[in-house]
């Protein structure tokens, strides 16, 4: 009896132990929300050319990786680097430059050590043009850090889709 009383209490622990782990690995509301506006600052940040703003998104020793094709591929790592990419980039826009980025698809996905992974889909367009022309697309691999601060990007890959000639 006291075999079968062991048994039962140990199945009762693991079962515990089980749901208290999936429980662990899975993103509330408020951290998936919390990832939705770091892509929001991104986003307005790049657009409007807030520097800061756009820096605020990532850890101090982000990755960001830039795939334009597989021969063509930048990496920043560090706020350091980051800050003097985004600064050069600013400064070589065309004065009065026009230019959003949009969003879509978004999968987050928990992972085993409190993080979490994402894959989000972007398109840029120029929304003053005489014709609305959608000018690049891509989608973001990214692994998601939750700080003292919040939620920030540890690392980015942003993979730009090619185009291929008409």
């Amino acid at each position: 009896m006291q075999r079968m009383w062991s048994v039962a209490a140990l199945s009762y622990l693991v079962a515990l132990l089980s749901v208290g782990l999936a429980h662990a690995q899975e993103l509330s509301g408020a951290d998936l929300a919390e990832i939705h506006h770091l892509h929001s600052k991104y986003n307005q940040g790049t657009d409007f050319e807030d520097a800061e703003m756009w820096l605020g998104v990532f850890t101090d020793d982000a990755v960001f990786r830039i795939v334009y094709s597989p021969e063509s591929v930048q990496e920043h790592v560090g706020r350091d680097a980051l800050r003097q990419w985004r600064m050069g980039n600013f400064s070589s826009r065309q004065p009065g430059r026009q230019y959003r980025h949009w969003n879509s698809s978004w999968v987050i996905t928990p992972t085993d050590d409190g993080g979490a992974t994402g894959r989000v889909y972007w398109m840029g367009f120029d929304p003053i043009a005489a014709e609305l022309a959608i000018s690049d697309t891509g989608y973001y691999d990214d692994v998601y850090v939750k700080t003292a601060d919040g939620w920030r990007i540890k690392r980015r890959q942003a993979n730009v889709d090619q185009r291929q000639p008409n």
